[in-house]
């Protein structure tokens, strides 16, 4: 009888932690840049709200589950060292993992800017993050982009208009793009000097505030249903972000806690 009793408890311990064993045990690595400072000032004016973008996303991934994240600010934020750290902190992530790269500061059609922008040498283009994001395993791949004219990251390899939001099926990885603004749009700032709307917005979502269903998962359909709608509000139709890429309507961007 007292076999069968630790028998038994033996068997409880083992269930007990198999339960504790997380499901998912993905993990998310994020690069993050928020350029509020430029060295060329009288080129790249000043923006307010680009570094509390980034420090805003940055906490939020610090605080979940399984997240490495990378923040670039300011004079951190050449192009060198951007393109640096995006290779090596999305190398590390493997076929189940997802990676985000989260921008907020001037844009151009085609590219966005970094620390020593004064001409076209200086700024980072879509093809080159799409290369590193390409050679990196992790099946999701993430693109968010606050920067005026952002709608037209991809002017230069894509046809067409961009004001469109095509969602494809997923093929072999799901890469989503999501941007601020339309093509021919500037992005604005809140008059709080915080965050973007954009940004404030997004944050919003992934706490919580996207998931209509209540499955604590937030899908790239959620997200724009809930970001875009209350941008467009917030700015009185001036602005609406744009979302593009492989991916299906389902993809869970982020967990709710």
């Amino acid at each position: 009888m007292k076999l069968i009793r630790i028998f038994r408890a033996a068997l409880l311990v083992c269930l007990l932690t198999i339960t504790l064993i997380p499901i998912n045990a993905q993990k998310t690595y994020v690069v993050t840049v928020g350029l509020g400072d430029y060295k060329y000032p009288q080129i790249a004016p000043s923006l307010p709200c680009s570094v509390g973008d980034a420090k805003a996303i940055s906490r939020f991934f610090h605080n979940y589950n399984g997240s490495h994240v990378f923040m670039l600010l300011n004079e951190n934020a050449t192009r060198n060292h951007i393109l640096r750290v995006l290779k090596t902190e999305f190398a590390k992530s493997g076929p189940d993992d997802e990676i985000i790269f989260a921008f907020s500061g001037h844009g151009i059609q085609g590219g966005l800017t970094t620390y020593e922008t004064k001409d076209m040498s200086s700024v980072i283009s879509y093809n080159e993050i799409q290369n590193i994001m390409k050679a990196a395993k992790a099946r999701r791949k993430i693109i968010l982009a606050m920067a005026c004219y952002s709608g037209g990251l991809t002017l230069k390899s894509r046809q067409g208009n961009n004001t469109k939001r095509p969602l494809a099926k997923t093929e072999k990885s799901s890469v989503m793009i999501y941007t601020s603004s339309r093509a021919d749009e500037v992005s604005w700032e809140r008059s709080d000097m915080r965050n973007s709307f954009f940004f404030n917005r997004i944050l919003q979502a992934f706490r919580g505030a996207a998931d209509r269903n209540g499955d604590k998962k937030v899908t790239a359909r959620e997200l724009f249903n809930y970001v875009n709608s209350n941008v467009v509000k917030d700015t009185e139709g001036q602005q609406h972000p744009q979302m593009w890429g492989r991916f299906d309507d389902s993809m869970v961007v982020v967990y709710v806690k």
